[in-house]
């Protein structure tokens, strides 16, 4: 187990230095995320998408046109590897789109995927807890499976990708903050985690529904979503279901 961990936190390591370095300075973005991910696992595009159901997504980032064809074409069907790694909350992988079983699975994504370009594809949820943020897409113009150590860096970058949209924020005035080492990472997600179950309670709404307001509410003040969370969890924060903005000092 302390290897295991061990070559986890190496890996993720690995992929944040890569991160930091394609961004130059710049905060990471999803672009970033997009386009080293293809690259370290071998794939031939991707893209990463937010969703806080299947009527409601938002494509955030794609590095090519096949990667950004696929994900609408999975958004407007409601079928695909995306639909069912959002769903089911784990990785789909599907090394081969034109075969007769993925056919039989997805009638009408299948061979709208391989007419748009993409012969294989993999999506790995974007997990936030009980909460599933959107999924990131990989694919390829040649059928194949991934390898044992692709999908480890496949896992990786999904990691790295959730790590990317609970610290995005609205771009400032004053030098942007570079996204938080790995560890920093893992331990505000628990903030983030326990804020929105208690921004679900105070709406009496659900756990997607509140993270969205909760995320939308960091963009608004042009922090990240750990920020909005800290003071939430600190009940600094309160947000008023009849006002669609929150309430500070409220209690």
């Amino acid at each position: 187990m302390a290897v295991n961990d061990e070559n986890r936190t190496a890996r993720a390591a690995k992929a944040w230095a890569l991160l930091i370095g394609a961004a130059d300075g710049k905060p990471v973005a999803a672009e970033h995320v997009c386009r080293i991910a293809s690259v370290a696992v071998g794939v031939d595009g991707a893209a990463l998408s937010l969703s806080a159901g299947m009527d409601s997504q938002s494509l955030i980032h794609a590095t090519d046109e096949v990667a950004r064809r696929v994900a609408e074409l999975q958004f407007s069907l409601g079928e695909g590897p995306a639909v069912e790694a959002w769903t089911y909350g784990g990785p789909c992988l599907v090394a081969d789109l034109s075969s007769q079983s993925t056919a039989e699975r997805w009638p009408w994504f299948a061979p709208a995927a391989v007419q748009a370009g993409a012969r294989a594809m993999f999506a790995f949820p974007l997990q936030a807890g009980a909460i599933r943020l959107g999924a990131l897409e990989l694919y390829r113009v040649q059928i194949g499976p991934l390898t044992a150590e692709q999908l480890a860096d496949a896992l990786t970058f999904a990691a790295a990708a959730l790590g990317v949209l609970l610290h995005a924020a609205r771009p400032r005035a004053s030098p942007a903050q570079e996204v938080p080492p790995f560890d920093a990472m893992e331990e505000s997600r628990a903030e983030v985690y326990q804020a929105t179950g208690m921004i679900a309670v105070q709406l009496g709404a659900s756990l997607a529904e509140a993270f969205v307001r909760l995320r939308a509410h960091a963009f608004a003040e042009g922090v990240g979503v750990a920020e909005i969370a800290r003071l939430v969890v600190s009940r600094a924060l309160r947000f008023d279901p009849d006002d669609l903005a929150a309430d500070t000092d409220g209690g």
